[in-house]
């Protein structure tokens, strides 16, 4: 056999297994179907649990597509209800963590998780604590300003406390190249915020009020779950600066350091924790499809193909060039 023929036979097995394996992840979407919603147990042994949110990578209430066959997989935003809905019926549930690693999103998306936060504590009166893992910033901050207590590894980067309506300006560039917007608009505004026509001040003021408004929201958000920190205090860092463990701590951003097991203890020792405080709940996670789950560090967000903002996206596609976000991005 010539090598050429042999290059090809060998072509021809591996993509045919590719477009195989590319075929079973894609049975749930081509039937409809989507893998049950299972409780995964980490560890503990009692009858009591405590839930586990992973909330990782960019917030956003965007699907996102998965296999060749487009199966689809479930917003974040989507998950976090859901678990939440989950835990609201099962009575063994003594105490809910929010493992947070993410620098933020969305407004809408994160401004939806924090009220279904507090949707539910209001359900259940159990304990609901925030994690900090390697950076919660921004939109994740925002989460965690519904729940009772925070807790930061010692290497955590927080804060980020602002606004951002991300865009970039190529109209001089296409320029030089003979490149022309053509868009047809009803109106002198309709087209702000493209990346094909200068701003003008008119505009850069309409959109500056939109941050504006939104960062006095979430400065109120703040306000209401860091009651001990002075509202002098708190306009002078939210600033959009960010934070080490050490830094957040001193100005009252967060209520401990430690690892996730001294979250665990924690927890167990809040006044709403009604299980045994000498116990060993299991804890326990939510997940679709996947296997035994060995440590609290497996758990992650289900949505494995995170929402990313990368240079061709802001270039190109066209609705990320008029989205504000709570989002610290580098």
């Amino acid at each position: 056999m010539s090598l050429r023929k042999h290059f090809f036979s060998v072509f021809t097995i591996v993509f045919s297994l590719i477009f195989l394996q590319s075929c079973i992840l894609a049975l749930p979407a081509l039937t409809g179907a989507k893998a049950d919603f299972e409780e995964k147990q980490i560890s503990g042994s009692d009858k009591e649990k405590i839930l586990i949110i992973p909330i990782e990578g960019v917030i956003s209430d965007e699907s996102r597509e998965s296999s060749l066959f487009g199966s689809g997989m479930e917003s974040m935003v989507a998950r976090i209800k859901e678990s939440l809905k989950f835990a609201e019926k099962d009575s063994d549930i003594k105490g809910v963590i929010l493992k947070i690693n993410s620098p933020g999103g969305t407004v809408t998306a994160s401004d939806i998780i924090y009220q279904e936060i507090l949707k539910f504590r209001k359900k259940r009166d159990i304990p609901v604590f925030a994690g900090f893992m390697d950076t919660a910033a921004s939109g994740a901050y925002y989460i965690a300003m519904g729940t009772d207590a925070i807790g930061a590894h010692p290497t955590t980067i927080t804060g980020s406390i602002g606004v951002i309506m991300q865009g970039i300006n190529v109209k001089e560039g296409l320029d030089k190249i003979g490149v022309k917007d053509q868009s047809i608009t009803s109106g002198s505004n309709k087209a702000m915020g493209s990346p094909l026509i200068e701003q003008s001040p008119e505009q850069k003021k309409i959109l500056q009020s939109i941050v504006d408004g939104l960062y006095d929201r979430f400065f109120q958000i703040v306000k209401r779950g860091r009651p001990n920190v002075s509202e002098a205090r708190l306009k002078e860092i939210c600033d959009g600066r960010v934070f080490t463990a050490e830094q957040a701590k001193k100005e009252g951003l967060v209520d401990f350091i430690g690892y996730f097991d001294d979250f665990q203890i924690q927890l167990m020792s809040h006044n709403k924790y009604k299980g045994n405080r000498q116990g060993n709940p299991r804890l326990i996670v939510y997940q679709r499809g996947r296997g035994k789950v060995e440590n609290i560090y497996q758990t992650m967000d289900s949505s494995d193909k995170q929402l990313q903002f990368g240079l061709v996206e802001k270039l190109f596609k066209q609705n990320s060039n008029a989205r504000f976000f709570y989002l610290w991005d580098l």
